[in-house]
Order: structure tokens, then sequence, then C-alpha cells
């Protein structure tokens, strides 16, 4: 162990060389997002999103399914406007770009805190904000989320620099964060201020213990400001109260993977899964050793984030990433005493002018890599869906259609017109929501077989089915006279209601 120990504190790369490290969490991105990102289905309801909202404004009636007077609050109207202009513009490519911006920014400003909590320790905070980003990576499709994930960050940063250094001006962001984050993705706009809370309650402690200290005051007056700035969205206190009015609902854990408690459901063989086991079992233990085996007391305000952010992983796989992001940056702060700070002569270091040229010809190289591999094979959308659909326009207009889809097929349907059952916007479904019905009920209930499949369709009176394979209804979908095949590949059937 002190082999490796000594290794690491005689490892001195130059600052140029650190800084290619960048490059690995950036090409890492590339890789991903070379896969499909088509295949991600939240990605159409939100283009179409983007397009409503520029063609019509904000909508208060959910207007894109058969279900009639639904309240309607588009939470993340303006990352939907955002991926929309970028996909309108440069398809596929546009979101790439969107996403490799986003990873950038996320990296800087973990590489930021990284600097702020370790003193200033070049080479640690390279190496921790690039593991950080890495582990990250894994929720980095064209989600809201991943703006989110940056708000975070830069939340974390402010409050830093404010506790250690004073520094108060940075606290006038805080405000402009909030006023991002409502519109963005409202339903996670209340975690800004569950990541100020373990500063704010150890402000509250060093107020006790010293009366002539103002911090406090400062953060409550920000605080409020923050609150006053959640207002500035389209629906109001609507807006700010949806994570509240969405959460709690038994059905959205049964039929949406990503809210499923990680480790708790054997039946899960998804990656995100064992990508859980590797995550709680690589912080806990680095959390531990420097809890436990570290001869100083860690920060107060670092422990109540990392417990929080540990419970929050507990309730579902997708806040992960708030472990991530509330855990690991912080292990700058511990390791510091490996590293040392840049001397003089290194911070002043530059190449000779010969090796200058080979290492701006090695960042050229591989920017141009990242480019060509993310922007010259990009292929359109294909897929068994997309010939679904088209079967159903091919002979009806789009207005005319009465079709049931599944959970995850129904964003698609919506993207080129048509109007589905149910989509995956699982809270749009639930009654405290949308103040008729609660779908995602009667949707559970149909898939476990506790409705039949004749009192669901007669209900609805389906025009057109699209109905995947393995679905429980397929079958008996198969058996009703009512309905014909217009269409049937390895992994769908289409049903159109034959007419008398």
């Amino acid at each position: 162990m002190k082999k490796i120990i000594n290794k690491i504190k005689n490892y001195k790369p130059s600052k140029y060389v650190c800084y290619l490290y960048f490059f690995i969490p950036i090409f890492v991105c590339s890789i991903m997002l070379n896969s499909n990102i088509y295949k991600e289905n939240d990605i159409w309801f939100l283009l179409n999103h983007g397009k409503y909202v520029l063609n019509h404004g904000f909508p208060t009636i959910e207007p894109f399914t058969i279900h009639q007077n639904f309240s309607f609050v588009m939470q993340q109207w303006l990352s939907a406007v955002i991926f929309y202009i970028s996909h309108s513009i440069l398809g596929i490519n546009g979101l790439k770009i969107i996403l490799l911006i986003v990873c950038c920014l996320t990296l800087y400003f973990l590489y930021k805190l990284c600097m702020l909590l370790s003193e200033n320790r070049f080479r640690l905070s390279i190496i921790v904000s690039c593991i950080t980003q890495i582990l990250l990576l894994v929720f980095y499709v064209p989600r809201p989320w991943i703006f989110t994930f940056l708000n975070l960050i830069i939340v974390l940063y402010i409050m830093e620099l404010f506790y250690k250094q004073n520094n108060k001006k940075a606290l006038y962001f805080l405000p402009l964060i909030s006023l991002l984050q409502i519109n963005l993705q409202a339903s996670m706009w209340f975690m800004l201020y569950l990541f100020i809370l373990p500063y704010f309650v150890c402000l509250v402690i060093n107020k006790i213990k010293n009366k002539t200290d103002q911090k406090l005051y400062n953060l409550i007056l920000i605080i409020v400001l923050m609150v006053l700035c959640g207002f500035l969205n389209p629906y109001g206190l609507d807006g700010m109260l949806y994570g509240f009015n969405s959460y709690g609902n038994k059905y959205i854990p049964n039929i949406v993977g990503e809210m499923v408690p990680p480790m708790l459901n054997s039946n899960m063989i998804y990656f995100i899964n064992w990508y859980s086991y590797f995550i709680f079992g690589l912080i806990f233990i680095i959390n531990n050793i420097y809890i436990y085996f570290r001869k100083e007391k860690p920060e107060l305000r670092h422990m109540f984030l990392f417990y929080g952010v540990s419970i929050l992983s507990l309730l579902n796989i997708r806040n992960l990433s708030l472990l991530i992001i509330g855990s690991i940056p912080f292990l700058a702060a511990y390791l510091k005493k490996y590293f040392s700070k840049l001397t003089l002569e290194e911070r002043n270091f530059e190449f000779d002018p010969k090796t200058k040229k080979y290492y701006y010809k090695i960042v050229v190289v591989v920017v141009l890599i990242i480019f060509i591999y993310n922007f010259s094979f990009s292929s359109p959308f294909t897929s068994k869906l997309e010939k679904g659909i088209d079967a159903i326009l091919e002979n009806n207009k789009a207005n005319e259609v009465v079709l049931y889809t599944n959970y995850d097929n129904g964003a698609y349907a919506e993207y080129r017109g048509l109007k589905p059952y149910l989509d995956p916007r699982a809270e749009i479904f639930i009654k405290s929501i949308n103040h008729k019905e609660d779908i995602l009920k009667e949707y559970y209930l149909l898939i476990y077989g506790q409705i039949s499949y004749q009192q669901f369709v007669n209900k609805y009176n389906f025009t057109h089915m699209l109905i995947m394979k393995t679905e429980r209804i397929y079958d008996e979908a198969c058996k009703d006279k009512n309905y014909k095949i217009i269409y049937k590949n390895k992994k769908y059937a289409v049903f159109e209601k034959v007419k008398n």
C-alpha cells in the first residue's frame, strides 16, 4: 500500500499532460452518444413538446393523448425547446452537440469544485473530476436531467465558495440557477434546496456558536430570492409543486424501470442495476475509508450531504446520479494530503517549440476523432415501430385514429401526430397531476390481468392497437373478431377495427 501511495505522490506529469485527461470522459461520452439516441423513448415526446410550445404556446390541458380535459403542466418545456431547435437544425447531430456541450460544462465545474475542495491540488482535481464525470455518463441521454446535473454541481461550487471563502457575490448566481431549473425540469427544482440544506444546517450551528456570524442571514436572503424566481415559470405554483405532486404513486415504480429501488428487484436485468451495485460498493468503501481511518474529523456539511444523497439513492435507480454528484467530488478534500500543489516552476512550465507543436497536433487529432466519430456516421431513425406507425397512417388520417399503445411506444406515436392511450410521461397519467383519472393504475391492472381485455377495449373503442407480442393482451387481440391485423413483424402487430 505504501508503494502505491508513494507512486501516486511521485507521479507529477506536466500541467499540459494533465489537461489531456479531460479528453477521456469527453471521448467516453462520444462513444456512448454514437449508440442510437433515437432508442431513448423520452426524446420523442420532448421533441413534440418543444414543437408545440414554439407553435402554440404553453398548454394547460394535455393535448397529445386520447384522454380529455387532463390538467397539464409541461414541467420541462425549456429543455424540450432546446432539444427541438437543435434537432430541427441538425437532426440527431444537434442532440449530440447539446449533450457534448453539457458534458464539457459539467466537467469544467466539477474541476472547479475539486480545485476548491482540494485547495488547488491541480492533478488531484483533474483525476477526481474525470472519474466523477465518467461515472455520471451512464445517465447522459437527451433528457432534462442532464441540465439538472450541471445546475446541482454549480450550486455545490457556489456553496463551497461561500462557506469556505465567504464569497457573497457567488450567491447572487443562485436565483438565476433557480430560474433556469424551474423551467428546464420543474420536477427537480426542489433538489436545489436539498443540496443547499447541509450548508444551511452548518451555518445555523455556526451562528449558535458565534452570534456575530452573518453568513446565515445572507443565505436566507438568497433562498427567498430563489423561491421568488421559482414563480417565474408558465405554471406558477403548480410548476413549483410539480415534484411533490408526482411523487408517492405506488404504480410508477411497477411500470417505470428507473424508479425502482436499486438492488431490490431481482427481476431487473438492466445494465443500470449492475451499475448500481458498482457505484454503491465504490462510494461506501471510499467514504468509510476517509470517515473511519482519517485522523481529522470530516467536514460536517460533507457528511450531511453524503448521507442525504445516499438516502435519496435508495429510493430509485435514477437517484444514483445524485449520489455520484454529492459524494465523489468531495474526495478531493480528503485526498489532498497525498498530492502537492503545483510549484511556481510547474505553473510556468512551457514545452520547447518542437514539443509544443506535437502537443497541439495531438489535441487536434483527438478533437477530430471525436468529431468524425460522432457526426459522420449518424443514421436516420429506422425501427419496426416506425413501420407499424407507417401502416396506420397509410390509409388513415391522424386525427381520426384512436390508438392503443403501451407505456414505451406512445411517445413516438405522438411525434408522428397520433394520439395514443399512454406514453412514457408516467406522472401525467396519475390523478394527483391530471385531476381526472388514474390511467396508470388502469394500465397496471390491464398488464397484470386484473381487468378484462374486452372491458378495456370497449371503454375506449380503439380504431387501432399497436401491441408488442410480449404483451399479455396480444393473444386476446388476435382472437378478437372485431379487429384484424394490418401489419406484423417479429416485435409488433398493428390491429385495425373491422368496419361494419
